[in-house]
């Protein structure tokens, strides 16, 4: 079965999940209250949105990582992927699948200087 065959799921979870459940609920209570949400906000969740609906056609449409690059806690993940959001936010993930499936699995949601930090990039 070839790939676009294939049924194509995005799951959020753990601390991406979270991330998007506090910009989501952060917008939403400055709309409740007729007010504008701030710029940021507004632009890193439509950002965010726009690369949840691309893996829902195209899983691997991020940056595959090197697995030289990867940080030990990642170690156990059958691959790694990169998707560059708004802000110079970053999207992490990975892909897994079997004969009827490819499932893009979100783990983090991550801002520039904590990316930086989970994979030991310094400042010069």
């Amino acid at each position: 079965m070839d790939l676009k065959d294939k049924q194509k799921v995005v799951q959020v979870v753990g601390t991406a999940n979270v991330a998007l459940t506090e910009l989501e609920e952060n917008v939403h209570v400055f709309e409740a209250q007729g007010k504008t949400p701030p710029k940021q906000d507004r632009q890193l969740l439509k950002s965010i949105h726009h690369a949840l609906d691309t893996l829902k056609t195209k899983p691997f449409a991020g940056d595959n990582v090197q697995h030289k690059l990867w940080p030990k806690e990642f170690e156990h993940l059958p691959n790694l992927f990169r998707m560059e959001l708004s802000q110079f936010w970053r999207m992490l993930y990975y892909v897994v699948g079997d004969e009827v499936r490819v499932i893009s699995v979100v783990f983090e949601i991550i801002d520039h200087n904590k990316y930086n930090k989970v994979f030991g990039y310094k400042k010069k």
